[in-house]
């Protein structure tokens, strides 16, 4: 006897319907929706770097200028650029943002030179974050600000600018223990000192101690209160 595995006569094969336009919406606008909660979380990831990559720029600056310092047996300094003027690219570029360290030059004698020497080429804090001399405070325990002066910054004599700075003597000691180095994270609008921070605190820092070691500011939304 023959088995008829085909179909019966007059049965009906199911239609495959597709989605309707309403479903389509409603998935397109589901994945709009995660697609921007996506983006509004990389670039929250992206100012948290950002503010880390500049703290840690910091500490390495830092340690470079102590270390100059005590090999040399003279004066060091980090350099950090806050003369405002937007109105030349270059300073636009650098203001607040430059970090750069010098150091003065000792003779036979051990008298020191008049002018400061630069040390190697500057370095930039990571786009966007900018160095605070409204939060570094000479004293994070209430002081006032950081100490600052004009100094030349490239082989061209007139490229002087003024600069805040972080010194060590020749013993690797700072001359503002307690200092701190607080970035922030945000546009600058042009002409405006700080960045726009937005409706949070994209912020870090820590404290220089005595000795040139740091310690991290913990709790960093109490800075500037």
């Amino acid at each position: 006897m023959m088995v008829n595995f085909g179909r019966e006569k007059g049965s009906r094969v199911p239609i495959r319907r597709g989605f309707s336009l309403v479903e389509l919406l409603a998935v397109i606008s589901i994945i709009a929706i995660l697609l921007t909660l996506a983006s509004v979380g990389i670039e929250k990831i992206g100012k948290g770097q950002g503010v880390t990559g500049g703290i840690a720029l910091g500490r390495t600056m830092l340690v470079q200028a102590k270390n100059l310092a005590t090999n040399q047996n003279t004066r060091a300094r980090l350099l950090i650029h806050t003369e405002l003027n937007d109105n030349a690219s270059e300073d636009r570029e650098r203001y607040r943002r430059m970090l750069l360290v010098v150091y003065k030059k000792v003779d036979n004698n051990g008298r020191e030179e008049n002018e400061w020497t630069r040390s190697g080429s500057p370095v930039f804090l990571p786009e966007s974050v900018y160095w605070s001399p409204e939060l570094s405070y000479a004293d994070m325990r209430g002081g006032n600000e950081l100490p600052s002066e004009t100094h030349q910054l490239s082989s061209d004599p007139s490229d002087v600018r003024r600069c805040h700075y972080y010194e060590f003597n020749g013993q690797g000691i700072t001359t503002t223990p307690g200092a701190g180095f607080v970035v922030q994270s945000g546009p600058r609008p042009m002409h405006q000192e700080s960045p726009r921070m937005g409706g949070g605190k994209n912020m870090g820092g820590f404290v220089l101690l005595r000795n040139g070691d740091t310690s991290t500011i913990r709790d960093i939304n109490r800075i500037g209160q």
